[in-house]
C-alpha cells in the first residue's frame, strides 16, 4: 500500500523511520559518507522546500520504504528518490513507489525524471524500468580546517553573511546563483531558473529547518557579486554541507572559486569550532571545481550515478 504523506503534520515517529531508512540505504552503498543526524534529518522532511510541489510517498505500515518527488516550477523535470530499506527489498516495494513517483510526475506535466544510485541494487533497479545512465557524481569529505590560506585576487573583496543576503545585494546574487546552470548535467533534465523569489524562500526554507545558512561572496570593483559558495550547518551533528558554489562566467580563471572556497571554510573553523568536517557533491567530469576542492583537502569518500527515465 502506498500512501502520500504531508510531512509537515505527520507523527514524528513516521519522520524518523523515513530517515533511518534513508540513512539505511546510504549506508548500504556507502559507509564512508557523511549523513545529517536525526534531529537534522527529521526537520529536512518535516519542512520541504518552499515555493514547489514536494510529495513524499511512503510504502508499508511500519514504513518500509518512501519516495520523494520534487516538482520545481517552470520545468519538464521530476526529481525523485527511492528508499526502500535494504533488507525488504525484491519484493516489489521499490517498483509500486517509482510507479507512483511517475504518476505524480505525469499529472503534473513532467516528461523526464531523474534520480541517482549508489550500490548494484540500484543499478539493477534503474535498468529494469529503462532509465538511462547519466552522469558520475562525486561525494567528498573535508576534515577541518581546510589545507592552505585564501589568496585575494586584486580588484575584488570577499564578504560573508548569515541567512538571507542584503536587498543590495539581491540582484547580483541571484544572477550569480543562475551561473551554476551551466554546470555539467544530463541531456532532457531541466533546473529551474533562479529568480530573487527563490532565493527569498530558500532563506526561509533554510530557516525554518533550524539549519544555519552561510554565503561567502566575491565582489567585484562595481559591488556586485560575481562568485560565491553556501555552507550549511545543522543546529546538531558535527558535519556541515556545502550547497552550491559558482563564479560567473565573465570572472573565471581568475583564482576566485579556490578564494570563496578557502574563505568559507576558514570562517567556518572559526565560528563553529565544533563542526568537525564538510561534505560536498561535484559532477566526475567537473574536474576544475574536484581540483578546487583537492587543494583545500577534499578526499571523495563515495560515487553514485544518476538517471533519466523518460514519462510516457
Amino acid at each position: 500500500m502506498i500512501i502520500e504523506v504531508d510531512t509537515a503534520v505527520a507523527d514524528e515517529s513516521l519522520l524518523r523511520r523515513m530517515y533511518e531508512i534513508r540513512r539505511a540505504c546510504q549506508l548500504a552503498a556507502n559507509p564512508d559518507e557523511p549523513i545529517e543526524d536525526a534531529a537534522t534529518g527529521v526537520s529536512l522532511l518535516r519542512r520541504p522546500r518552499m515555493g514547489g510541489g514536494h510529495r513524499y510517498l511512503v510504502a508499508g505500515d511500519p514504513a518500509v520504504g518512501f519516495a520523494s518527488v520534487d516538482l520545481p516550477p517552470d520545468v519538464t523535470t521530476a526529481f525523485v528518490r527511492v528508499y526502500v530499506e535494504p533488507g525488504r527489498r525484491r519484493q516489489g516495494t521499490g517498483g509500486a513507489l517509482f510507479d507512483a513517483a511517475v504518476a505524480h510526475a505525469r499529472s503534473a506535466g513532467r516528461t523526464v525524471l531523474t534520480g541517482m544510485y549508489g550500490d548494484d541494487d540500484g543499478a539493477a533497479f534503474a535498468a529494469a524500468r529503462g532509465a538511462r545512465v547519466g552522469q558520475t557524481v562525486v561525494r567528498s569529505l573535508l576534515r577541518l580546517p581546510a589545507s592552505g590560506e585564501p589568496v585575494p585576487v586584486p580588484g575584488h573583496r570577499a564578504v560573508t553573511w548569515l541567512g538571507p543576503v542584503s536587498d543590495e545585494l539581491l540582484e547580483s546574487y541571484t544572477a550569480a546563483r543562475n551561473a551554476i546552470h551551466d554546470a555539467p548535467t544530463d541531456a532532457g533534465v531541466q533546473w529551474p531558473h533562479v529568480t530573487a523569489q527563490a532565493v527569498r524562500e530558500q532563506e526561509e526554507t533554510v530557516a525554518r529547518r533550524g539549519v544555519e545558512l552561510r554565503v561567502t561572496a566575491i565582489l567585484d570593483a562595481a559591488g556586485a557579486v560575481v562568485a560565491f559558495t553556501q555552507v550549511l550547518v545543522p543546529a546538531t551533528g558535527d558535519v556541515a554541507f556545502t550547497e552550491e558554489t559558482a563564479v560567473v562566467p565573465a570572472s573565471r580563471r581568475r583564482g576566485l572559486a579556490r578564494w570563496v572556497k578557502a574563505e568559507s571554510l576558514r570562517l567556518l573553523a572559526a565560528d563553529r569550532p565544533e563542526m568537525a568536517s564538510v561534505g560536498t557533491t561535484n559532477a566526475a567530469v567537473n574536474t576544475g571545481m574536484l581540483a578546487v576542492n583537492r587543494a583545500l583537502g577534499f578526499r571523495p569518500v563515495g560515487t553514485w550515478t544518476t538517471v533519466v527515465y523518460d514519462v510516457a
